[in-house]
This record gives C-alpha cells, structure tokens and sequence, in this order.
C-alpha cells in the first residue's frame, strides 16, 4: 500500500503534472482537432469540388444545348420556306428538277458550326416523301407507322426529340440525333407534312470531353445518347445509378458507393427537351491529392509529437527542481493564513519567485478583507431590499381594508374607489415582471376607467371586444394606460357628447393587433403623420405631451424587435386610434405572488 501511495506521490510531481499537463492540453487536442477538422474539411473540400464541377457541367450543358437550338432553328428555317409549304400542300407542284433544285437549295443549305452534316427529311400527308439522303421503305414505314408519328401528325405545332441507333437509320447507319416537327399551315392550324431533322451523335460527343470521369447525354428513357464512352452509347446508364432520382430532379450530385468504391455523380438538365447530363468521376481521383495531403501531414504531426515530447520532458524538469526548493520554504505558510512572509534568499529565479509570492500574499490579504467588506454590504442591501417590499404589499392590505370598511358603513362609491384604487396598486408592484397576460392588463384599465368614471361620470363609457383565445396573449404591462390617458385628455375631454372608448384585439398571422379606439374631435392628418415619424425617429425629437406613447413605443420595440410598436391613425372630427402591433404568443404561466 505504502509503494502505491509512493508511486502516485512521484507522478503527482510538479515535473511530471508539467509533462502530462501539456500531453493533455496542447498535444492531444491538436491531434484531436486534426482529426475532428479532417472530415469536415474533406465535406468542404468536396462541396466546393462539386460546386466546380457542377459549373463545368453547367458550361457543357451550354454548349449541347446551343447545339440542339441550332438543330431546331435550322429545322424552322426550312419549314418556313414558302415552296417547302407549297410542295407539301401540292406534291405536283414542283417538278422532278424543281424538287433537286429544292433540295439542294433547301434541305442541304442548312450550315452550323455545331454539327458537320444533317439528313433532312419532308413527309407529306399523300405518302410522298423528299430527303437529302435516300430513305429506304422500310425506314419510310418505320415513320409513319410509328404511334408517335400519327399522334403527332394529328395535332398542330408538335415536335419531338429521339435518338435512333438502331431503328430508323439512314443508308449509311450512323447513329443520329432526330428532331421531329409537324409542319402546320399558319392559316388554317392543319398539319401538312412533318420534317425530321437529323445529324450525327459523333457531331456532339466533342462537347461531352473535357471533363474528369465519364460523362454521358441521356434521354427521358435514360438510354445513352451520347459519351466519349463510345461503347455506352445507345445503352442503359450503368445499374448503380439511380435514374428515376435523376429524372425527377432538375440538377444535383450525390456520391454512388459500389463494390469497386465511391464514385461522384454530377447531374444537370438541358432545358429545350429534357434530356440529362451524368459525369460519373471516381472518389479516389478527386481526392487522391487530399489523401495524399493527409498522410504527408499525418508524418508531419508524428514527427512534431515526438520533438514536443521530449522538450516538454526537459522544460519540465528545469521547472521543477528550482520550485522543489522553493516548497520547502513555503511550507510554513500553509497554517499561518497568510500572515506569515518568506525571506528572500537564493537563486535569483527563486528570489524572484519569493518576492512576487510575498507581494501576493499581501495582496491577497487586502483582496479577502476588501471581499468581506463588500458581502456585509451586499447583505445589509438585500434586507433593505426585503424591507422595501413589505411597504406596497402593506399599504395594499391596508386599503382592502378601508374598501371592506366603506362597504360595510354603506358607503359604496367609496368603496368602489379603493378598489380600484388597489387594483391599479397591485398592478403597479410587478410582480409578476414586464410581460403578463392581456387579461391582466383589461383588468388593471377597467380599475383605472372606474376611477376616472368618478370625475367623467356618465360622460365615459368603455368597450372591451377581445376573443376568449387572446385574452392569454402575452403584453408588456401597463402599455395600454398612457394610450387610455391620452384619449382621456385630448379626446373625451374636449368633447360635449358622451365618450367611448373602445378596446379591440385578434391575432392575424401570426401576429397579435390591438386597437385603442375613442370619438374624440381626432388629429389632423398632418399631425398623425408628424407624431408616427416622430415613434419612430428613436430618441429624437422630444414631443413632452406624448412621452407615454413614446415610452410605450420604445419599450414594445426593445422587447420584441423594431417590427413591432404602435401607431396612430385617425383624422379630423373622426376619433383617433392607436394600433399596437405584437407577436402572437401565450404568456408564460406562473405561480400566483403572495400578497
């Protein structure tokens, strides 16, 4: 037992709290920090490369899609051709050498700097049919027997984009990319024919280099229409990825785990005919320099632990041996409370030490006694404080008993004064903080009307429409007071009829809307407008007769935010009203205060 104690005595040593101290605090959180930092930033890393990616992919959709619109102009170029239109609706209007002129001048004019050659073909409704390339019947029956062909040949201004590379070939059996389009007399909306534009796949496979990985151009079906992966194309995209996902999204990435790793899949669409681009890059290509990175700085941290470790070992013991001596002679100090200084005296590292340790002491000694002063005086505060409370609680017990008098020798309106009188008391004291519910708030201007009925008398009548639902809703105290005041004075006053005031309230997406309302002789328009700026102005611009407004104002926004306050509406001869704007919250519950 005694040799554990020993043992842990010894690691208990200033040198060795010294080395596993700054093992602890500075070595293992910066590994620590290294690893927790290392995921977040490859997710940085790797947004930001998608991101990049997602831009070149964005530059080649540009560019596919500036390809297929030169396809589509060129398409309506010819379709606009008066003896195109002309030859469709009469197949016998032109004559065998007129139609060679035509199509030499027509259907092979088309130029792009986007695609190398085109296969224009005409059909009209007659089973003629005219192309720069000769058609066999087979591929001629291949059209107009396909369903899309007689949906389409059955409605005007229809168009439709395929990718033939097995069907629908012309002699030399390319692979090529059809655009097909009614062509529809502008006159009646009939269709009288139908063009099928057409130009090679190879023409557009350039535009889908350039990039990491393999990009593929994939139809609604998700066949592959294009790729520099020429062994793709016409294919289905490979099993793993998920084109029902692809298809339903405009754009996007995701990382595909197979068997043979991670892969990166970036998507985009081609907004003239929906068709996507996929770039599938592997995992491990875009971030084989980032691995590369981490082990270099994985060696890096190795090497920095072992140098620090053993500087933390020596730095340690240089430490620790002048402290040992100085332990010894500071030993006395720990029954004395401080009042007991050390003489200074050997090495100049330990004098130094000594001498700052006498001057702490002594500094310490003020400190406590300056600490002690302050806590008598913090105590002797907090039973003023205590005593300070008893006196509104007592004066309120004192005037319920003056009302119980009052009632009692028959005198009620007496009675009704000190009630009220002690209702807005008790809301004065607060004690439930700044924000209470609004029923608390009607009671507390129903005791404060009550009072005033004394001096107005029948002339001062006040209504209350507000919704069982908001009566809950939570309202900085005694907001509704100087508003009440203000109608009181400028309003009823100044009236020979008799007043109202009137109290609405609801809630409005998700917001809560009072209003204070009175039939008072009302503002002028341009003074409404001065005293709504002037709310607003913050604390500029003192208007003394509406401090309470101000107050009010202020007090709404500070606790809320500038979005919410009051404002006043109203105009000459009208009344006035003044509109408080909160949110739409409940009040929190609490425990009644005892009296």
């Amino acid at each position: 037992m005694k040799s554990i104690s020993k043992a842990l005595g010894r690691w208990n040593s200033i040198h060795n709290r010294i080395f596993v101290s700054a093992l602890l605090f500075l070595v293992i959180p910066v590994l620590l920090t290294f690893y927790l930092l290392d995921k977040p930033l490859e997710s940085v890393i790797e947004r930001k490369i998608g991101r990049s990616a997602q831009d070149a992919l964005f530059l080649i959709n540009l560019n596919v899609e500036l390809f297929l619109k030169d396809m589509l102009n060129s398409s309506v170029d010819i379709t606009v051709n008066p003896e195109m239109i002309e030859l469709l609706k009469d197949p016998g209007s032109l004559t065998e050498y007129e139609k060679l002129r035509f199509n030499n001048e027509v259907l092979y004019r088309p130029f792009s700097s986007y695609f190398t050659n085109s296969y224009v073909t005409l059909f009209d409704l007659n089973g003629n049919w005219l192309s720069t390339s000769y058609i066999f019947n087979s591929l001629y029956n291949e059209y107009v027997n396909s369903e899309w062909y007689r949906e389409m040949i059955d409605k005007p201004y229809q168009h439709r984009w395929m990718f033939n590379d097995k069907k629908m070939l012309y002699s030399d059996r390319q692979p090529i990319i059809t655009l097909a389009r009614t062509v529809t007399d502008l006159q009646t909306s009939r269709n009288i024919g139908m063009i099928a534009f057409s130009v090679k796949e190879e023409d557009i496979r350039p535009y889908l280099a350039g990039l990491e990985g393999t990009v593929y151009l994939v139809n609604r079906e998700g066949t592959v229409v294009s790729s520099p992966a020429a062994g793709m194309i016409g294919k289905r995209l490979p099993e793993e990825i998920d084109v029902p996902h692809l298809m339903s999204e405009r754009n996007g990435q995701h990382i595909l785990e197979t068997e043979d790793g991670k892969s990166i899949v970036n998507y985009d669409t081609i907004a003239l005919n929906g068709w996507k681009l996929v770039q599938v890059v592997s995992y491990d290509t875009v971030f084989k320099e980032i691995f590369d990175i981490r082990e270099a700085n994985i060696e890096i941290i190795v090497v920095i632990f072992i140098v620090f470790t053993v500087i933390t070992l020596s730095i340690s013991y240089n430490i620790s041996r002048p402290l040992k001596l100085l332990k010894k002679r500071m030993q006395e100090l720990e029954d004395k409370q401080f009042y007991s200084a050390i003489a200074v005296s050997g090495p100049e590292e330990i004098s130094s030490l000594i001498e700052t340790y006498n001057k702490m002491v002594k500094e310490i000694r003020g400190l406590l006694a300056q600490v002690k002063e302050e806590y008598e005086q913090k105590e002797e505060m907090r039973f003023r404080a205590l005593q300070a409370q008893i006196n509104p609680h007592f004066i309120l017990n004192t005037l319920n008993n003056i009302k119980w008098m009052a009632y009692i020798r028959g005198n009620g309106d007496v009675g009704d004064m000190i009630s009220n009188l002690g209702g807005i008391l008790e809301g004065s004291i607060g004690r439930s903080g700044s924000l209470i519910p609004l029923k608390e708030e009607i009671d507390y201007i129903e005791n404060y009307i009550g009072l005033m009925k004394l001096k107005y008398h029948d002339k001062l009548s006040l209504m209350i429409d507000v919704a069982e639902d908001c009566k809950d809703q939570e309202v900085v105290r005694i907001m509704l007071q100087p508003v009440i005041e203000n109608s009181l004075i400028h309003g009823i006053e100044k009236i020979d009829k008799p007043g109202l005031i009137e109290i609405k309230a609801a809630r409005h997406e998700g917001r809560f809307v009072l209003s204070v309302s009175d039939n008072g002789p009302g503002i002028p328009a341009d003074r409404v407008s001065e005293l709504n700026s002037w709310l607003t102005a913050g604390s500029g611009g003192s208007l003394p007769e509406r401090i309470g407004l101000k107050n009010v104002h202020d007090r709404i926004r500070m606790q809320y935010g500038d979005a919410y306050g009051i404002t006043i509406s109203g105009d000459s001869g009208n009344g006035t009203t003044v509109t408080f704007v909160l949110p739409a919250r409940d009040a929190e519950r609490r425990m009644n205060d005892d009296v």
